[in-house]
């Protein structure tokens, strides 16, 4: 509701008037439970009057359901919102005001796009558009913000271009009618950046970016919450660049701002603390994340409704982080905590729910837990699909995970199948330079290194490579990966010593984002103990798998396929040595961990697949497969991980 509107007929009661103006000044002060009070208040006072209609309660009546309407819908309480608008909608037909019906309609279509019913939503959008074109000039405002709405409509489709043809109507007919420095243009601006940011095109979107930054510095001022947001965005955009020091500066202006002018409670400032928190979780500072993402919970709590979708989604952040910790127990608690939430408060398609799941199959796959993996990504693709359409980005992302489960499992076919499904959905959208088509390429070139198709696997890891140093810089998490799977083939190959330096860059990496007792880290030392092994070097080997037994007992993975190929390669070298004792009780716990992984049969099946090589390889001049061993024989830890959550 505008603040500046004035009722001041004098067949409006006085003490109606000031509930009013009280709701008015608890909105302002962000006080939406006093502000719904007051307005429940006036409803209340309506209701006591003469039964007889009068034209300007009615419409005072208009006005503050929209009011109230548009409170719970930031508050996501959808179904309030939509009582609320039908409302208003019967007083707006009961006086056949076309203007206040397009109004209702535009308000129902952002009730339907908030809910996932974006076809609903371009109903309601169109119908008030129509009813706009009759009342309004073809060129009027109306209308421009009716094209505005329908590009928000197919941005959050993923129909990118429709949504960019959207905002370009709307930006044509706003310019000469507002000027260039008027906030609708900044917010023209800021959406369509906020789609070249999807798209991979960083550079576009964070100069279109600063383009509505000026309009707003110009129109509102440097200080006004506005302008915070556009240097979120910004913060944002510099985060997937893997700009991270940008991006953290983007966020404490945006924070700075927030905090002078809302205060330390208000959803915007949480919302920051999300977006630093995903920084921080991107550069493996997890415990900074951690803290980022409660300081966000605490005031969601007070402020929104409980069944809010910021409050289930930082409840899959903090999954994300603990999946990413390692433990994977936590992880999944946060992502059940996130479904809790949205199960009894929205329909069984909302997207929160969707990336409740697909947080719930990472954390699965990451226990060895295969099937229970696969069964959640094709819960979340249930959901997705229908509501974004086969070509959406997000769908790209859940075939590429579901594809690494497979490849894990050794379905290559399936996998190689499921990686060209997501290629086939992400390259016409993202550029071929985007850390998004790399993480494909990177896996691809795991299935080609299962196979043995060791050239095709060095090429597919260095075009992955390419692409994640110029996006990421030369230290990230990430880079560490193609490290390790490069590593792995140079192990394959006989190239121990290539393979060993590339592990110990590796590590360097990892120890400094991730710390030193990280699965990522432990892998790593297992790694360097394979190429030791194959060089003869068994007390150093040893000394190694120790180490990486270590840590993955103490991140309780005692019963991951890691940690299990660690006692593998461990077992092999007490033998050589003729630790008979110390071979009979690792091989021991080898078999227990096999004894409890679903994927048993699986992985017997691979170790099968190898072992007689392998055995030749080690009486001659020893080569190591990247497949599980039977036996302990074939253990080099390959990573299928993107280093980040994709």
């Amino acid at each position: 509701m505008d603040s500046n509107k004035q009722i001041t007929e004098p067949t409006v009661p006085e003490d109606l008037k000031s509930f009013y103006r009280l709701a008015l000044v608890s909105q302002q002060n962000n006080d939406n439970r006093q502000a719904l009070s007051h307005y429940t208040q006036a409803l209340n006072r309506i209701e006591s009057l003469d039964d007889s209609k009068v034209p300007v309660i009615d419409q005072f009546q208009f006005i503050i359901l929209l009011d109230m309407c548009n409170i719970h819908l930031r508050q996501y309480n959808t179904t309030a919102a939509n009582v609320l608008v039908d409302k208003a909608l019967q007083i707006a037909h009961q006086f056949q005001e076309q203007e206040k019906i397009a109004k209702c309609l535009d308000v129902r279509g952002e009730i339907k796009r908030l809910e996932g019913d974006y076809q609903g939503a371009l109903h309601d959008l169109k119908k008030s558009f129509e009813i706009k074109l009759k009342i309004d000039a073809k060129e009027g405002l109306g209308v421009s913000r009716s094209y505005f709405k329908i590009g928000n409509v197919y941005n959050s489709q993923g129909k990118y271009d429709d949504a960019i043809y959207m905002y370009k109507k709307s930006f044509e007919i706003s310019l000469p009618a507002l000027g260039d420095n008027h906030p609708h243009i900044a917010e023209v601006y800021h959406n369509m950046g906020v789609i070249y940011c999807r798209q991979g095109k960083y550079d576009d979107a964070i100069s279109i970016c600063h383009k509505s930054l000026q309009i707003k510095i110009t129109a509102l001022g440097d200080n006004h919450p506005s302008v915070a947001s556009t240097y979120g965005n910004i913060g944002v955009m510099y985060k997937n660049q893997g700009k991270y020091s940008d991006a953290i500066s983007m966020h404490e202006k945006s924070l700075k701002i927030n905090l002078s002018v809302l205060g330390d409670n208000h959803p915007s400032i949480a919302d920051t603390y999300v977006n630093m928190g995903l920084v921080f979780n991107n550069q493996g500072k997890y415990d900074d994340a951690i803290c980022m993402y409660n300081k966000s919970l605490k005031i969601l709590l007070s402020v929104l409704a409980d069944n809010h979708p910021s409050i289930a989604n930082t409840y899959n952040n903090i999954g994300h982080v603990y999946d990413s910790q390692g433990k994977y127990h936590d992880a999944i608690s946060m992502f059940e905590k996130s479904l809790k939430i949205c199960l009894p408060a929205f329909s069984d398609n909302h997207s929160t729910i969707a990336d409740a799941y697909d947080g719930m199959g990472f954390a699965y796959f990451h226990q060895g837990k295969y099937d229970d993996a696969i069964t959640m990504y094709e819960k979340s693709l249930k959901i997705q699909l229908p509501a974004l359409g086969d070509s959406h980005l997000t769908n790209g992302k859940i075939y590429h995970r579901m594809a690494i489960v497979y490849s894990t499992q050794g379905k290559y076919d399936v996998a190689i199948s499921m990686y060209e499904k997501s290629l086939k959905i992400q390259l016409p959208v993202l550029t071929d330079s985007h850390p998004d088509i790399a993480a494909v390429y990177n896996s691809i070139g795991n299935v080609y290194l299962e196979q043995g198709k060791y050239d095709s696997a060095i090429i597919m890891y260095k075009k992955s490579l390419k692409i994640q140093i110029s996006a990421l810089g030369d230290n990230h998490p990430d880079i560490a990966i193609i490290y390790t799977n490069l590593g792995n083939v140079y192990n394959i190959v006989g190239k121990y010593e290539e393979a060993s330096s590339i592990f110990e860059k590796c590590l360097k990496i990892q120890i400094s984002a991730l710390g030193d007792n990280h699965r990522y880290v432990a892998e790593t030392y297992n790694n360097i103990g394979v190429s030791y092994r194959f060089q003869g070097k068994y007390a150093d080997a040893i000394s190694l798998y120790k180490k990486a037994a270590s840590i993955l007992v103490d991140a309780n993975l005692g019963n991951h396929p890691s940690l299990a190929k660690v006692y593998s390669g461990l077992a092999f070298c007490y033998s050589l040595q003729n630790q008979q004792a110390d071979t009979a009780t690792t091989e021991q716990r080898y078999d227990n961990i096999l004894g409890n992984l679903q994927q048993i049969n699986a992985i017997n099946q691979r170790s099968t697949n190898h072992h007689n090589q392998l055995q030749d390889r080690e009486m001659q001049s020893p080569q190591v497969s990247n497949a599980s061993g039977n036996n302990g024989h074939n253990n080099t830890q390959q990573s299928n991980n993107h280093g980040k959550y994709p």
